[in-house]
């Protein structure tokens, strides 16, 4: 009985965890989640819903709007940018209205649904290039924490009892140490 309830329980956190923000939902099914689809179908995926996200490269407010370059990353299947995940290029995204250039600044993590309009001609530097447009109505923050990670603490290691083993157990007490960044949560507007 005990473990059917706590199986449920962590189902139910599971379940919880991967859930999508209210902010991103689309009123299509299946939303455009990868660039690279728009950038080889443009035709075929205009005016159609997208979820994309990614890493802030420059804010510009407008009069009646703001401008933000993304660089594109992959999602996962809660909305969030899979950090250390290749580029798949860069996009634009319009949102109506002022936002706030410190809080939406270069190197934020954001995630934005809205419909695929066309494209825009613009530089990276020097480079020409073409820019996906978004127009967007629903959009995401995400903050970054670090974590220190232990991979293999002294407590969980096994005694040695061979003849290759090091008799004073020099690295017993030296963990594996670990830090890596993870999003665990997001920023509530």
């Amino acid at each position: 009985m005990f473990g059917k309830l706590f199986l449920g329980v962590i189902l139910v956190f599971m379940v919880g965890c991967a859930s999508l923000p209210a902010t991103l939902v689309t009123k299509s099914k299946d939303p455009i989640t990868d660039l690279t689809v728009i950038q080889q179908h443009p035709q075929a995926s205009q005016n159609k819903e997208v979820r994309l996200g990614g890493v802030i490269a420059s804010i510009r407010n407008e009069q009646q709007q703001t401008r933000i370059e993304m660089v594109a990353i992959p999602l996962t299947a809660d909305g969030r940018p899979i950090l250390n995940a290749q580029s798949q290029g860069r996009f634009i995204a319009y949102i109506n209205g002022f936002l706030e250039p410190l809080e939406y600044a270069k190197g934020r993590l954001l995630t934005v649904v809205g419909k695929f309009t066309g494209d825009e001609q613009g530089k990276i530097g020097k480079y020409p290039y073409t820019f996906p447009v978004v127009q967007v109505f629903g959009q995401q923050l995400w903050r970054v924490q670090q974590q220190i990670q232990l991979d293999d603490p002294f407590w969980t290691r096994q005694p040695c009892y061979s003849f290759n083993c090091d008799p004073w157990d020099n690295d017993l007490m030296m963990p594996n140490v670990g830090v890596n960044g993870r999003i665990v949560e997001r920023v509530v507007p």
